[in-house]
């Protein structure tokens, strides 16, 4: 599935509809996910409440409200400079794997 990033503030959001969260078998009000950088690609993937001690350097993060149904995911500038993406002008590719999600920049 390839998606856009829209400026968010000092950074860029992911938006997400219900029916992709409830896909992932995420609840966008109590999910947590963790996202790492993995070569050219950032690994979204939830996290338990009692898992997040477990990684105090990590980037965890929650789903804000964005539009009328759905939820975002923001992400700081950095780590969109990390996949090497220019937001303004190119598409993030995602793949799903049950419910990870893996986000990296759109081949042409």
């Amino acid at each position: 599935m390839k998606k856009k990033l829209k400026s968010s503030g000092n950074g860029w959001e992911l938006y997400f509809d219900k029916p992709l969260l409830k896909l992932l078998s995420y609840n966008p009000d109590e999910t947590k996910v963790l996202i790492t950088a993995k070569n050219d690609c950032l690994v979204v993937e939830p996290i338990e409440e009692e898992e997040i001690e477990k990684h105090p350097y990590s980037m965890i993060k929650g789903f804000q409200k964005s539009g009328k149904n759905g939820r975002a995911l923001y992400f700081p500038t950095s780590l969109i400079d990390y996949i090497e993406i220019t937001p303004d002008a190119e598409l993030l590719d995602i793949v799903i794997d049950g419910s990870i999600m893996y986000i990296r920049k759109a081949q042409p």
